[in-house]
């Protein structure tokens, strides 16, 4: 994973790696992060997002981009006709994440980032020897600071 190029806080990243080590994954330590800034259940949001972590588990979109969409469609969704039109400032948000996303890291799937689809047991188990999540709590404090800027009520 190239993240050689990104400054991120420190305290963020500690606090990801941390979360990781309770058995936490990428997705409910980034929407649980955000759901507790916007006054969401944080426990419930850690919940919502437990079956997204690596990709859903078979690699595909990074988990922890995952939870930033849910936090930007908790901000920013639409929930009726009357509210539809303010779906536009979500999509706006949501091409902004992915953009800053894959110039951060050249992709936005788990398996190209890490260099292993955990989903086959071949995959997983070289995610395990070669420690291969050991850059995920850069790229979660990444996005967690990416989720600060764009979750900005305006």
């Amino acid at each position: 994973m190239a993240h050689e190029h990104l400054t991120v806080n420190k305290e963020l990243v500690d606090s990801a790696a941390a979360q990781f080590g309770e058995g936490l994954h990428c997705s409910q330590i980034v929407f649980g992060y955000a759901a507790k800034k916007l006054g969401f259940d944080e426990v419930a949001a850690k919940k919502i997002a437990d079956a997204f972590g690596g990709g859903m588990f078979n690699g595909e979109r990074c988990g922890s981009l995952t939870g930033a969409m849910m936090a930007l469609s908790l901000a920013f969704g639409h929930y009726n006709a009357e509210t539809k039109p303010d779906e536009a400032k979500l999509h706006e948000k949501r091409i902004e994440i992915e953009k800053r996303f894959k110039e951060a890291f050249g992709s936005l799937y788990c398996q190209d980032i890490i260099g292993a689809n955990i989903g086959t047991p071949e995959g997983m188990a070289r995610f395990k020897a070669e420690n291969l999540a050991k850059d995920c709590p850069v790229l979660v404090a990444y996005v967690i600071e990416q989720l600060d800027e764009l979750l900005e009520l305006d």
